[in-house]
């Protein structure tokens, strides 16, 4: 099968100042490594590098992304197409697409919440122009964006052999306890509450002021590149605080890094994860007050933090590796009902 892949991927553009702003372990990247590891032929192309190089005529930049996404597409001529937030195409664009490739499978991939206003926005414009949208997030709230052309489905975060490399229980004397990547100071559920990551950082420190608590991104530069991967390799236990609790299996990406590398994680409990990992492989909370005990004893006993840290981690290896994530929407996508003994929630919402 030949695969366009259409995403931010890192490519420079001129526009780079003080950062390459490389990132390491997006789940587009994830998904051509899994696609050539299957025998696929993968190209890729970046709608909005080509559109940032293009930008300083004003429109010309989305003009510039649409006419090399068009190119592409007749030059490769594709059986599959998977957009990864590629807004500068359009669905027009995306219906040029089709006649130049007869039989292509256009697939949208959404990764942030559904209730997010972005996220509705992108997945209504979508809705009747791709054939598969995957989102990050479960439950009856995707039939919404479901068209007599297109069904959605749920996708998890994979994990990438050749990305997730890091086994962090392995550590005898980690960097620090705890770290929490956070990309602003926006309000996170924990409980019943929604309170913004500082916050949620100065009640834990009182709670626990022995405990070696690093937050990238708070109070410190956000962390990029081989930076992040280290900071994940140097820590014990690793936070995926989500925006979110109440959206079924909605989780920050984060946690497929933490889960992948090693760290003890800790996840919400209302989050729909506990239906796969036990409280034997990850710590499970369901607000500050309960999980500031469970920290306070895991730092007297690092034995016990280092087994469930690597028992998460086979865990996280044998349910969501990249190449089974892959095979699943292609299942989703090619092999009606194959999909249906996922780990996961695996239903096709329709029209």
């Amino acid at each position: 099968m030949r695969i366009l892949n259409v995403g931010d991927f890192n490519w420079m553009t001129g526009r780079e100042t003080h950062t390459a702003n490389v990132d390491l372990f997006p789940i587009r990247s994830k998904l051509t490594n899994a696609a050539i590891r299957a025998g696929h032929l993968v190209a890729e192309y970046s709608d909005r590098a080509v559109a940032r190089r293009a930008g300083v005529w004003g429109r010309a930049g989305p003009k510039a992304a649409r006419r090399g996404f068009l190119q592409m597409v007749d030059e490769v001529r594709p059986d599959l197409i998977l957009l990864h937030f590629a807004d500068h195409i359009d669905d027009a664009t995306l219906n040029e697409a089709r006649r130049l490739a007869p039989g292509v499978t256009l697939v949208d991939i959404n990764i942030d919440p559904l209730t997010d206003p972005k996220t509705i926005e992108r997945l209504e414009r979508r809705k009747g122009t791709v054939d598969a949208v995957f989102v990050t997030t479960a439950g009856p709230g995707l039939q919404r964006f479901a068209s007599e052309r297109g069904f959605v489905a749920f996708m998890p975060n994979p994990v990438d052999p050749a990305v997730e490399t890091g086994r962090a229980f392995e550590a005898d004397r980690p960097a620090v306890d705890l770290i929490l990547p956070v990309g602003d100071d926006s309000p996170r559920q924990l409980g019943d509450q929604r309170l913004p990551p500082s916050q949620i950082v100065g009640n834990l420190r009182s709670s626990l002021p022995a405990l070696r608590l690093t937050t990238p991104g708070l109070g410190s530069p956000r962390l990029r590149g081989l930076h992040y991967f280290e900071a994940l390799h140097g820590a014990r236990m690793g936070w995926a605080l989500s925006r979110y609790h109440d959206q079924p299996w909605y989780a920050s990406d984060r946690m497929a890094h933490m889960l992948g590398c090693g760290l003890l994680t800790l996840l919400d409990a209302h989050s729909g994860f506990e239906q796969i990992y036990t409280q034997d492989e990850v710590i499970f909370y369901t607000g500050l007050e309960d999980l500031a005990p469970k920290l306070a004893a895991l730092l007297e006993d690092d034995a016990t933090a280092r087994a469930l840290a690597e028992r998460g981690w086979r865990k996280t290896w044998t349910v969501f590796e990249v190449g089974r994530v892959f095979a699943y929407l292609l299942d989703q996508l090619y092999r009606d009902g194959g999909a249906a003994d996922a780990a996961w929630p695996s239903q096709r919402w329709q029209a």
